[in-house]
């Protein structure tokens, strides 16, 4: 066989992006009526560790970081509602309705000891909510690029109007065939652009069309970007209405960023750290799903030994794990 023709392949599943998404892996379940796509890896009887995507996210993002951890946790991937392959809700997304989807999403999964959160970017946010609200569900969290970079202030006014705007956008350009060329599109740029990679080691083959080829994934993006300063806003409200758990908390960034505010973070649970991860921008699972891994890891082993010190408070590390090359 040429060399050549796997590249050829690989060329024309880019070149036809309009082909129908292919069958996700994982499965559907049942969620307030709406089908909820769920990806599950790792062993049924170990710790759950839940990955919360970013913006627009999927769960084919967080592959890198799964190959890593599936032979010691159960790893549980739920594309939000209208993301990925799961269906739209009929409401536009809160932290706080999130929260109560993702609690009864581990509840059609039969998840009842408390689990690990991973949530990167926005994904940090909802991992957040969800912990301050269902503290009782939180074991510990693992917080990747999570701070409200650049989005700090008060909501933008009108966000009915921002919701139907960014709802007419999506809805256009799925009635002309585009959303599944565009979605995939703004993926890739978001790659270039905000990994020290480059590239998406992912992408391969059609699985970006799998993950973002749906008509309304790009519906679903454009809202959740509309309302982000909203998203925040409602967080900060949560901080002064519900503690934070005093779990196991680490808290990962790139080299610089928002410093400041990934230690307030880490200082929300006694048991937190925030720890700067050399090699990576915004996309940490991208660049260095190594060091997510070794921070679940680690939260891991702290709960399985509870007695042993779990972490100084609010101490601030560098992660000395080679970056990916």
């Amino acid at each position: 066989m040429s060399p050549q023709l796997p590249k050829m392949r690989q060329w024309l599943d880019r070149a036809l992006p309009l082909r129908p998404p292919e069958p996700p892996p994982g499965r559907f379940l049942r969620v307030a009526g709406k089908a909820v796509h769920v990806v599950t890896d790792g062993p049924q009887d170990a710790p759950v560790v839940v990955l919360e995507a970013g913006l627009g996210g999927s769960w084919l993002g967080w592959d890198p970081v799964v190959e890593l951890l599936a032979d010691r946790c159960r790893l549980v991937r739920a594309d939000r509602p209208g993301l990925g392959r799961s269906e739209p809700a009929p409401v536009p997304p809160t932290l706080a309705g999130r929260a109560r989807w993702a609690s009864a999403v581990l509840d059609a999964l039969r998840v009842r000891d408390p689990v690990v959160l991973v949530g990167h970017s926005l994904g940090g946010l909802y991992a957040e909510a969800f912990a301050r609200l269902f503290p009782q569900r939180t074991a510990a969290a693992v917080l990747v690029e999570a701070a409200s970079e650049g989005e700090v202030g008060p909501p933008q006014p009108l966000p009915a109007a921002r919701i139907r705007t960014a709802r007419a956008v999506g809805e256009t350009l799925r009635r002309a065939g585009l959303s599944q060329l565009v979605a995939p599109g703004l993926r890739r740029l978001g790659v270039r652009t905000q990994s020290q990679l480059g590239r998406d080691p992912v992408d391969a083959g059609s699985a970006y069309r799998s993950a973002y080829g749906t008509g309304h994934v790009l519906t679903e993006a454009l809202v959740e970007r509309a309302l982000f300063r909203d998203l925040v806003a409602e967080l900060e409200a949560l901080r002064g209405g519900f503690a934070f758990p005093a779990v196991p908390l680490r808290v990962i960034a790139g080299p610089g960023v928002e410093v400041a505010r990934h230690r307030a973070l880490a200082a929300m649970s006694p048991l937190g750290r925030y720890d700067e991860v050399p090699g990576t921008r915004h996309l940490v699972p991208v660049d260095r799903p190594d060091a997510i891994a070794g921070s679940v890891s680690e939260v891991l082993d702290a709960l399985a030994a509870p007695a042993s010190p779990v972490a100084s408070p609010c101490r601030t590390d560098r992660v000395r794990t080679t970056p990916r090359k």
